[in-house]
């Protein structure tokens, strides 16, 4: 009895320790566990970058999540505490949700998201750098981040470019990709779990920012540009099986040698979004 007993109140003491961790959410990388870039997240935070709004983040463990969906349902359910996201992608949730609250602010050296190609495919690689190159240079690339991602104010005009709560679209906002006849065809896949940058509007079609890029290299390139939906953890295999050419977004530190989210077989565009920034987000505190 004494042994039952004894057996017993291990268990509620580690059921007990269990409940009292503290979880935070990433998406996932694609060559790092989640302890390992959790660590190399609090490694940069003591050592160059800053945490602020409160944040102890000490006992944290992390979780990865190959969806944004996925992960917010986690914070729903209480799976996670914190979601952990890039500045503009938390901005749009807290717009959007307002049962999300932003609870701590941290930095990690300079970020920046990059299309992704298979190593072998330098040329293609090559021609995207020259598009993106040239829409830096005359403020192409600026401007749409402007549209899409920075100035997008928390009112009714909201709806009229991302379609929020709408089922239908008005077509003629749609951002239009020019077809080609006799033009190759560039397979790109996108995730919707960066918005809204890397955006899914209501009607599962891809919008914002990123096809706004994709068009106006599209045009650059003379090319044609077909889209396919993936998620964040397929990214990789997107490109192995040749579903997809290119991949809209793999994420850099310009502080790293060894990068977390680009697999060894992988190549990068110049980047094309740069941040420094990460929300982190809670649900909001009704009691």
């Amino acid at each position: 009895m004494k042994k039952f007993l004894l057996t017993l109140a291990i268990l509620l003491v580690a059921t007990s320790a269990f409940a009292d961790d503290d979880y935070v959410g990433f998406l996932s990388r694609l060559k790092t566990t989640p302890d390992e870039f959790f660590m190399m997240m609090k490694n940069s935070w003591s050592t160059g970058g800053w945490v602020i709004l409160g944040g102890d983040h000490t006992s944290s463990k992390a979780k990865f999540y190959d969806t944004l969906t996925q992960m917010q349902m986690a914070l729903n359910r209480g799976e996670i505490d914190e979601m952990i996201l890039p500045d503009f992608v938390a901005d749009y949730l807290l717009k959007v949700n307002y049962n999300y609250s932003r609870c701590c602010i941290s930095s990690s050296g300079k970020m920046g998201l990059c299309f992704g190609f298979m190593k072998e495919n330098t040329a293609l690689r090559d021609k995207w750098n020259e598009a993106l190159n040239s829409m830096l240079s005359d403020y192409t690339l600026i401007n749409l981040e402007y549209k899409y991602v920075k100035n997008i104010p928390e009112d009714e005009s909201y709806d009229e470019i991302y379609g929020i709560n709408r089922k239908q679209r008005n077509k003629e906002k749609r951002i239009k990709f020019e077809r080609y006849d006799d033009a190759p065809t560039v397979k790109v896949a996108v995730t919707g779990d960066l918005p809204p940058v890397d955006f899914i509007g209501e009607d599962g079609l891809p919008d914002g920012y990123n096809v706004a890029v994709l068009a106006e290299i599209g045009r650059r390139l003379h090319v044609n540009i077909s889209l396919l939906n993936i998620n964040a953890g397929a990214r990789t295999a997107a490109l192995v099986s040749g579903r997809a050419d290119i991949v809209f977004w793999y994420e850099v530190n310009k502080n790293l040698n060894n990068q977390p989210d680009v697999p060894d077989d992988v190549i990068l565009s110049v980047p094309y979004l740069n941040w420094d920034k990460f929300f982190h987000v809670t649900m909001t505190d009704t009691e």
